[in-house]
Order: structure tokens, then C-alpha cells, then sequence
């Protein structure tokens, strides 16, 4: 193969992978409400968000097997909020994980969506308030 050619296809996938989002922090607007408190609160804290590499098998068998890998936390801080004109003898804390890093692993259902399509972070069921 010529230089030239080995050069431009090189370039070419290093650009690919530079231009695409890496699993990362960021920021993102999330919302918070409980039974018994008529607001719901919105306000911003950093997930995990980006792409993960992953391969897929173009000729499976079944013996071989296939794991998506997710942009996931990796470090977690916790945050509290106060829900306002809560109901008395109800708890009006609300407590949230903060990713202070992230990692591309298998999926864990205790603390990441795994779903393909969900309600969103920011759907509110009551009526809404800001932070």
C-alpha cells in the first residue's frame, strides 16, 4: 500500500474518533418531585453522557457473545435538595447522584438507564418550580 494511502486512511479514522462526544461529565437539567410535595423542582447537576466504543460481530455464533458497553459513572458525589410546600410529616429531601467521572462498561440497572427511549431526566408530573 502506498505511504500516501496509509497516511490519509490513518488521518481519516483519527478524525472520526476525535469527532465524536467521549463519555464524559456533563451537564443536564433534571427534575425532582415527591408524593405529598406539589412542586416539582428542575435544576441542573453533571451526569454521564458520550459514546463508548464497541464492536459488533459481523458473523455471530452461539458461542460468541455480544456487550454494549455505556458511558456510566465511575465516581459518584451525592447532592441534597429541599422540596418546597411539602405536606407536614413528609421528608421534603431529595437526594441525587453528581458523576464526577465517568467510564464505558457494561450496564448496570442499580444506577444508569439502560433503556433505549425513556420518560427523560426533566419530566415533571406536577407543576414545575426552578433551582
Amino acid at each position: 500500500m502506498p505511504p500516501v494511502l496509509v497516511l490519509l486512511l490513518l488521518a481519516s479514522s483519527l478524525s472520526a474518533v476525535q469527532g465524536s462526544p467521549v463519555c464524559r461529565p456533563t451537564n443536564a437539567t433534571i427534575s425532582a418531585e415527591k408524593d405529598d410535595c406539589p412542586v416539582c423542582v428542575t435544576f441542573t447537576t453533571s451526569i454521564c453522557s458520550g459514546y463508548c466504543h464497541t464492536k459488533e460481530l459481523v458473523f455471530k455464533n452461539v458461542l460468541s457473545t455480544s456487550s454494549q458497553r455505556v458511558c456510566t459513572y465511575k465516581e459518584i458525589g451525592y447532592e441534597t435538595i429541599k422540596l418546597p410546600d411539602c405536606r407536614p410529616g413528609v421528608d421534603p429531601f431529595f437526594t441525587y447522584p453528581v458523576a464526577l467521572s465517568c467510564e464505558c462498561k457494561l450496564c448496570t440497572m442499580g444506577n444508569s438507564d439502560c433503556t433505549v427511549q425513556s420518560i427523560g431526566p426533566d419530566f415533571c408530573s406536577l407543576s414545575r418550580g426552578f433551582l
